[in-house]
């Protein structure tokens, strides 16, 4: 138990290097983060539905807060900056943008809805019902 705890919680783990598969991963994972920002940005301004452009209000800036964040643990990671590199940072990292994705998923799900044309068929009611008067 206590080497599990260690290997989460040492205030700073060597072996990284910006050569490092990893490092480069996370790097490219953080980066496409901060651009998906600026792209959801650019399609919700074309969005004409108002029930879709109100619950993907804050897609863009969550994207824009976890790459760079994403990038910062990266960054700290590897400079070896005590205390900011240590593994459970990352666990709580990815278990909060995981959190998010699933809130928001759920969100739109039971939210989102179009309004439908209601089409009125005329009943063969119709001709007994009293009429308008001109």
């Amino acid at each position: 138990m206590t080497q599990f705890l260690t290997y989460w919680l040492w205030p700073n783990p060597a072996g990284w290097t910006y050569s490092t598969n990893s490092v480069l991963l996370l790097l490219s994972i953080s980066a496409a983060l901060i651009v998906l920002s600026f792209l959801l940005k650019g399609w919700r301004r074309k969005l004409a539905t108002g029930m879709t452009k109100t619950l993907s209000r804050s897609w863009s800036s969550a994207c824009m807060w976890f790459g760079i964040l994403g990038l910062f643990l990266t960054v700290s990671r590897v400079e070896q900056i005590q205390f900011l590199s240590m593994r459970v940072l990352w666990l709580l990292w990815a278990f909060c943008l995981g959190l998010y994705v699933l809130f928001q998923f759920w969100q739109f799900q039971r939210r989102h809805y179009t309004v439908e044309r209601m089409v009125s068929a005329p009943s063969e009611y119709d001709r007994y019902l009293p009429k308008k008067k001109k």
